[in-house]
C-alpha cells in the first residue's frame, strides 16, 4: 500500500497534465451577431499628384465610308486615286508633338483584315498613303481604294483614324505596337 500511496501524486499528476493539454478555449463559432451602426467618415485625405496622361486622351474615329476621286494631270493621264477624311479634333499640336494612325479594314467587318497605313506594296501589291493636315487627313493610293461593297453586299475597305496627343505616346510607346490593329484594339477597348 506503501508503493500505491508513493505513486498516487504522480499518477495525479498525470492526469491534471493530460486534462489541462487536451481542454481548448476555442469551440464552435457561435452564431453571427447583428451588424453594427456605421461609424462617423474620417477626413479626406490629401489629394495625390497628377497622372500622366494615358488612353482616355486617345481620339479615336468609327469605321468610316470613304469614297475616292481620280487625280489625273492636264494630259488627262491618271496620278492617284485619293480619299479624304474629316478630321475635326486634328490639331497643330498632334501634328507636330503628337502621333497619327490610320488603319483600313481590306475586308468586312465579320470577317476584318485591318492594316496600319501606309500600305508596303511589296506585301500588299497596293500603295495607299496618308497625308496628314489641320482637321483633314488624305489617302493616296494607286488604284480606287474607296469604301466598296463586296459580292455579298458587304462593305470594304472602310478607314479608322487614331488620335495620340504628344505626352500620351512616349509612356505607351514600349506598351503596345500602333501599327498592330489588335494590340492597339486591346488597349484602348474599341468595339467594333
Amino acid at each position: 500500500m506503501r508503493k500505491t500511496l508513493q505513486l498516487l501524486p504522480f499518477v495525479l499528476g498525470m492526469a491534471l497534465i493530460t486534462t489541462i493539454v487536451s481542454c481548448s478555449k476555442e469551440g464552435p463559432a457561435g452564431p453571427a451577431g447583428a451588424a453594427g451602426p456605421t461609424g462617423p467618415q474620417g477626413p479626406s485625405g490629401p489629394a495625390g499628384p497628377a497622372g500622366q496622361p494615358g488612353a482616355a486622351n486617345v481620339i479615336y474615329s468609327d469605321w468610316l465610308d470613304v469614297p475616292f476621286q481620280v487625280v489625273k494631270n492636264s494630259a488627262g493621264d491618271t496620278l492617284s486615286w485619293q480619299g479624304s477624311i474629316t478630321a475635326s479634333k486634328l490639331d497643330a499640336n498632334i501634328l507636330s508633338k503628337g502621333e497619327i494612325k490610320v488603319y483600313v479594314n481590306l475586308n468586312t467587318a465579320a470577317t476584318p483584315t485591318v492594316v496600319a497605313l501606309p500600305l508596303d506594296p511589296f506585301v500588299w501589291g497596293i500603295i495607299l498613303s496618308p497625308v496628314f493636315q489641320l482637321q483633314k487627313i488624305t489617302l493616296i493610293g494607286d488604284d480606287d481604294w474607296g469604301t466598296d461593297v463586296n459580292t455579298n453586299n458587304q462593305k470594304i475597305f472602310q478607314y479608322r483614324y487614331i488620335l495620340i496627343p504628344g505626352g500620351t505616346t512616349a509612356r505607351t510607346s514600349n506598351a503596345i505596337n500602333w501599327n498592330d490593329y489588335k494590340q492597339v484594339q486591346t488597349y484602348l477597348g474599341l468595339k467594333d
